[in-house]
């Protein structure tokens, strides 16, 4: 197994490659399947000046993120080492003086995010009492970075044990 470069989780890349091998509707390559001819209405929500989408639950909301991606400054991923992707995840994130400016939970493997300020911001992300925790670097105004949140294989199982592919 290849090691991630440039402290990109496996998740990121994992779901980076996804996203861009994912057709859009408007694609010359695009699937005549219902899946991708359906439109996704997925709803940014706003929160303390925090933008952000909660999405990536199959092929046409794949898309829809990968087209939404360009207009957010931090994309979020959240899978398993396995490669499992998460959702149902609980997300906190704080500023650099460690004041909690947002707390949602995200019912999908992929979150889009605008901060609303130059800066750190801790970013922690739980499934099932299972916390992690990283710093991000936000820059409005540009495509951000994305950061890949993994959980040890196992440790991110739902209460019924079955995990999001």
């Amino acid at each position: 197994m290849m090691k991630a470069r440039n402290g990109l989780g496996i998740a990121a890349l994992m779901c980076a490659a996804a996203l861009a091998q994912t057709p859009g509707a408007d694609s010359p390559n695009a699937p005549a399947s219902a899946d991708t001819q359906t439109a996704v209405q997925l709803t940014p929500k706003s929160e303390n000046g925090i933008t952000y989408l909660c999405g990536g639950i199959g092929a046409a909301e794949a898309a829809q993120m990968k087209r939404e991606a360009a207009n957010y400054n931090l994309m979020l991923t959240f899978a398993e080492s396995s490669g499992a992707y998460m959702a149902n995840v609980s997300v906190d994130i704080a500023d650099a003086r460690g004041k909690p400016i947002l707390r949602t939970v995200c019912d999908a493997p992929i979150m889009l995010l605008n901060l609303p300020t130059a800066g750190s911001y801790k970013i922690t992300a739980d499934v099932n009492g299972n916390p992690i925790s990283k710093t991000v670097r936000a820059r409005p105004g540009r495509r951000g970075a994305s950061v890949g949140m993994t959980w040890p294989s196992g440790r991110g199982a739902n209460p019924q044990g079955s995990l999001l592919r």
